[in-house]
C-alpha cells in the first residue's frame, strides 16, 4: 500500500474532507476572532478611554457580556473550532509517521477524546462565567 493508487476510495474521500473542512475552520477561525476581538476588546474602547465606563475585561464585565446569546454563541463556537482545527491537523502530522500510520483509527480515537474531554472542560469554564 505504499503507492496512492492503493489507498482505497474511501480513506480519499476521508481525506478529502480533512483537508476540506481543516480549511474551512480555519476561515471561521479568523473570522469568529476578528468578532470576538470587535465585540470584547475594541468596540466599548472609547468609553474606557473618556472614562465612562470601567475596564473591558473585568471579570463583572466579562460575566455581563456573556449572558448574551451572541457572546455564548461567538465563545463556545471559538472553541469548537480551534479544537477542531487545532487536533485535526495533530492528527495529520502524527498519521504522517509510520508507527502511528499503521494505528491510524486508534490515534483518531484518542485525539477524538482528547477533543470530546477538552472541549467539555472549556465549556465547563465558559459556564461559570454564563450562569
Amino acid at each position: 500500500m505504499d503507492s496512492p493508487a492503493e489507498i482505497p476510495r474511501h480513506l480519499e474521500i476521508s481525506s478529502f474532507w480533512q483537508w476540506f473542512l481543516q480549511r474551512v475552520s480555519g476561515l471561521l477561525l479568523i473570522s469568529l476572532v476578528g468578532v470576538h476581538m470587535w465585540m470584547g476588546h475594541i468596540s466599548g474602547l472609547g468609553a474606557v478611554i473618556s472614562g465612562n465606563r470601567e475596564e473591558l475585561v473585568m471579570y463583572d464585565v466579562v460575566k455581563l457580556r456573556l449572558a448574551q446569546g451572541v457572546f455564548i454563541f461567538v465563545d463556545f463556537s471559538l472553541l469548537a473550532l480551534v479544537l477542531y482545527h487545532g487536533l485535526s491537523g495533530l492528527r495529520s502530522v502524527v498519521l504522517e509517521w509510520g508507527p502511528a500510520a499503521r494505528r491510524g483509527k486508534q490515534v483518531s480515537i484518542g485525539i477524538l477524546l482528547l477533543g470530546i474531554a477538552t472541549f467539555a472542560y472549556g465549556a465547563k469554564v465558559l459556564l461559570v462565567f454564563i450562569l
